[in-house]
């Protein structure tokens, strides 16, 4: 009963993200949040994060930087493995200047990690919301080759 209620956990919370969670099929324009020019900084050419594969933990790992900058960073990482829709989210308030996360292609519980086969479509989306009061958007294509 224990298992049926963890499996019934799991795919009430996928449901409810990926439902929530914007599609990622295709690039959207990006839409500058407009704010008043006295409190812009300048903030061109900054990045706020990068991914790598990490094929020895099956995994994603983003790296965050410049958060001083930034008041608040979100992450959703969608993609199909298994044959089924997964996805993974989060957020950071920073609290340094750099910052990362490692986001495992597969489900994780009780400290038994079971990974998830033939990943396909595997999209990440950073959003980082800049202190000046704009947001910057960054889009990855990951093709895990495992």
């Amino acid at each position: 009963m224990i298992h049926g209620r963890r499996v019934l956990f799991v795919f009430l919370f996928l449901v409810v993200t990926l439902s929530v969670s914007p599609p990622v099929h295709a690039a959207k324009p990006r839409v500058q949040k407009s704010v008043p020019a006295a409190s812009k900084k300048v903030v061109a050419g900054v990045t706020f994060s990068s991914a790598k594969l990490s094929t020895a933990s099956r995994s994603v790992v983003v790296s965050f930087v410049n958060l001083d900058k930034v008041s608040k960073i979100s992450y959703l990482l969608n993609y199909t493995g298994s044959g089924q829709s997964q996805g993974v989210g989060g957020s950071i308030t920073p609290s340094g200047t750099t910052d990362s996360r490692d986001l495992y292609f597969g489900t994780c519980s009780k400290g038994v990690c079971t990974p998830h086969y033939n990943i396909k479509n595997a999209t990440l989306v950073v959003t980082a919301t800049l202190k000046s009061g704009g947001a910057r958007t960054k889009r990855y294509l990951l093709r895990p080759k495992w």
